[in-house]
């Protein structure tokens, strides 16, 4: 069994967080992707508003939705938060599962740093798909780690039995980020068309990223 797993900080979630996830489960014909909170990353900077909002966030996201599911997983867990960890969990409490991590082309270009990176494909198999504008892909400044875990383990499409799989898939995508969501908000131009409608009025009731 696939199970898709979006990780992320999620700050804020957006439309281009959903829209991958539904064009990843649609291709790989997923029934579920879990929406996993990175409640306290330990490779990247701290979130801009607290766990609680970015929790709050996520579940609104995902509420009328049948096949996104908010997973706060990692904030139930002590101290930092690890993809590692996470799909380790995943199979220990469903060993007929397979997680599918789905990342971006950015993200995998930065696996070298993540926490036990060479043993990920030992739990799980990678889906990493590409943003537009995305500057490693267009530059390929990919590491030379990467490039070898690629040449040992890149498909060209993913066998559902089988784990420890690298399939990087081209689909359309929506350029957007959480960074451009934070700097609007911040600058008070309007949001309401890149967030899901809840989401947005989560923002304005709480006055988050204005600054």
């Amino acid at each position: 069994m696939l199970v898709g797993l979006y990780g992320g900080t999620f700050d804020p979630v957006h439309i281009g967080h959903t829209h991958a996830a539904y064009a990843v489960a649609n291709f790989l014909k997923l029934s579920q992707v879990r929406m996993v909170l990175a409640a306290r990353p330990g490779h990247r900077g701290e979130p801009g508003v607290l766990l609680a909002h970015r929790w709050q966030m996520l579940k609104l996201a995902c509420e009328d939705s049948n096949l996104l599911v908010a997973d706060d997983c990692e904030m139930r867990r002590e101290g930092e938060s690890y993809t590692f960890q996470t799909v380790v969990d995943v199979r220990r409490k469903n060993p007929e599962a397979i997680p599918c991590w789905i990342m971006g082309q950015d993200a995998f270009a930065t696996l070298p740093e993540w926490y036990r990176w060479q043993e990920l494909l030992q739990h799980c198999n990678l889906i990493v798909v590409h943003r537009p504008g995305d500057a490693v892909a267009n530059e390929g400044l990919v590491p030379d780690e990467v490039v070898r875990l690629c040449c040992a383990h890149e498909v060209k499409s993913l066998e559902a039995d089988k784990i420890g799989q690298i399939l990087r898939l081209d689909l359309p995508m929506k350029e957007l980020s959480a960074t451009q969501i934070r700097r609007r908000a911040t600058e008070r131009r309007p949001l309401q068309h890149l967030l899901a409608e809840s989401v947005y009025n989560y923002i304005s009731q709480h006055q988050l990223y204005v600054g």
